[in-house]
């Protein structure tokens, strides 16, 4: 039998353009896997033949995962999976006016020198100005935090060697564009639709490449893009947006142009927005401190405090991020925080959850917790009913040892024993009133307990039993714990009574003295 030479080579030739996709393992809608080829793909689903048995099935579309159907589809969008961010190795400083420094951070003598590309030649931040648990190092940053924005895309290209699709030349080209380096962002696309994009991407850079071709041209519009992203760089963020807005009131571009500077504003309106949720956590510490530090509020009482948490400090947290974005309008700056939960559900921002405390002397008195009431001191005496006292105020609906009314001489009924005649209930022979006692507890479902010691009865908040939590033999007013704490503590009170009260955080769990938020 005559073998072709050139058999091998046709045979390799129609593999290569066969619909297969070799062995993969594809995600079922109900959460399986299964082992295998796609065979073919067709209008409603495609034909998978499984690794396993060998067999053929049938998958409709509305059976796997969604991201595979877009893959087989070729129905990707084009922005799927890149990464447009250029991060680098460094340190940050929050600082406890609210203020966040990122760079090349060292601890000094004095306190810690930032250097970054505004800082060149590094800056001295005081010890004392640091938030305790401020310094925080090998983390990743902007890398235009630490260089000029050539350096950046330079150091981009570095990052994302070898270059060789597509895909890889659009990315490098959206990131020039952020970074407001148009001429280099078109070079990018040029290389792009040289380099065989898909269908859809091809239509993308052919697009993009009108844009930037356009814009280009329109040097007085690019001038003002340009200094939109340098605003926009350092978190200036409402004036950015002011400047674009120029650019379309003073120029009025059309087409091309117009596009690119509407999809420029939606950008870092998205970034605005993203920073505000970010540096409203961050701003609470700083603006309850500040607000104690004030002249006129060193001396104010608890209530003047609680009050402000719950009323006036929404506000100053708005105006304190409305100064910093360069905006005019603290209510736009509410409105974007607001907007944390949908973005979270769009996947375009991710909400931790976030932890405060009332500490665990102030915690009680806001919430309910398990503390005597405030002011009083627990006595010697089993049968004190006083508020304060082990058996009285909000410990246990009556007197006595056990909270319960047993063996309470005031309650009305008790037993004695059979020798003692004309007071109370007599009690049969061999039974003392110590066995009706435990009987009574096995009753009440405190078999074995001590008395004092009633673990059913332990107190709550909502489900959560708070019981291990420690009664000090003293519990102070809540005027008198004001007076006596630190700053520190005063402005940590004011967060968790912010949180809880004020109506802005949507709190999901109390955890002892602890407030889990978002």
């Amino acid at each position: 039998m005559r073998v072709y030479k050139w058999l091998p080579a046709v045979i390799l030739g129609l593999l290569a353009t066969s619909p297969f996709i070799n062995a993969e393992q594809i995600r079922l809608a109900d959460g399986r896997f299964i082992q295998g080829d796609v065979v073919e793909v067709k209008e409603d689903g495609f034909v998978f033949k499984l690794t396993e048995t060998g067999g053929q099935v049938y998958l409709r579309w509305n059976q796997v995962d969604d991201g595979l159907k877009k893959r087989l589809t070729n129905d990707l969008d084009p922005d799927e999976g890149l990464n447009f961010e250029v991060m680098i190795e460094g340190s940050r400083l929050e600082l406890i006016d609210g203020s966040i420094l990122e760079g090349d951070i060292k601890q000094s003598t004095r306190g810690y020198v930032v250097k970054n590309w505004e800082l060149p030649k590094g800056k001295e931040i005081p010890a004392d100005e640091v938030l305790e648990d401020g310094y925080v190092t090998g983390i990743m940053i902007d890398a235009s935090i630490m260089m000029a924005e050539s350096d950046v895309l330079k150091f981009a290209e570095e990052q994302r060697d070898p270059i060789e699709t597509a895909r890889q030349y659009y990315e490098l080209a959206r990131i020039a564009d952020k970074l407001g380096l148009y001429p280099e962002a078109k070079d990018y696309v040029t290389l792009a639709l040289a380099s065989s994009p898909d269908s859809k991407l091809q239509a993308r850079l052919t697009d993009y490449d009108t844009q930037l071709d356009e814009l280009i041209r329109q040097a007085a519009v690019l001038q003002l893009m340009v200094e939109a992203r340098k605003q926009a760089k350092k978190k200036v963020f409402q004036t950015a947006l002011d400047i674009l807005d120029e650019a379309k009131t003073t120029y009025q571009p059309t087409g091309a142009v117009l596009t690119k500077v509407d999809d420029t504003y939606a950008e870092i309106d998205l970034d605005f927005t993203k920073f505000v949720i970010t540096e409203w956590y961050k701003a609470m510490k700083g603006v309850a401190r500040d607000w104690l530090k004030e002249k006129e509020n060193k001396d104010a009482a608890v209530t003047e405090g609680m009050n402000y948490a719950r009323r006036q400090m929404d506000v100053d947290i708005q105006e304190k991020l409305m100064e910093e974005v360069g905006g005019s309008d603290p209510t736009d700056i509410k409105n974007r925080f607001n907007t944390r939960f949908d973005l979270d559900d769009a996947g375009l921002v991710r909400l931790t959850m976030k932890r405060v405390s009332f500490g665990e002397d102030g915690f009680y008195q806001i919430v309910g917790g398990h503390l005597p009431i405030a002011g009083k001191k627990p006595t010697d005496d089993a049968n004190n009913t006083s508020p304060g006292g082990p058996g009285g105020g909000r410990r246990g609906p009556g007197s006595g040892r056990d909270g319960d009314g047993i063996d309470n001489p005031n309650d009305g009924f008790k037993f004695q024993d059979a020798e003692k005649k004309g007071e109370g209930i007599p009690l049969p022979d061999g039974i003392s009133p110590d066995d009706v006692n435990d009987i009574l507890r096995k009753i009440l479902g405190k078999d074995g307990e001590k008395d004092g010691d009633s673990k059913n009865d332990a107190p709550k908040i909502g489900k959560q039993d708070i019981s291990k939590l420690k009664v000090p033999e003293y519990v102070p007013s809540l005027t008198e714990w004001w007076e006596k704490c630190s700053t520190t503590t005063r402005a940590k009170w004011l967060v968790a009574v912010y949180v809880k009260s004020a109506g802005t955080m949507r709190v999901f769990e109390l955890d002892d003295w602890d407030i889990k938020f978002k």
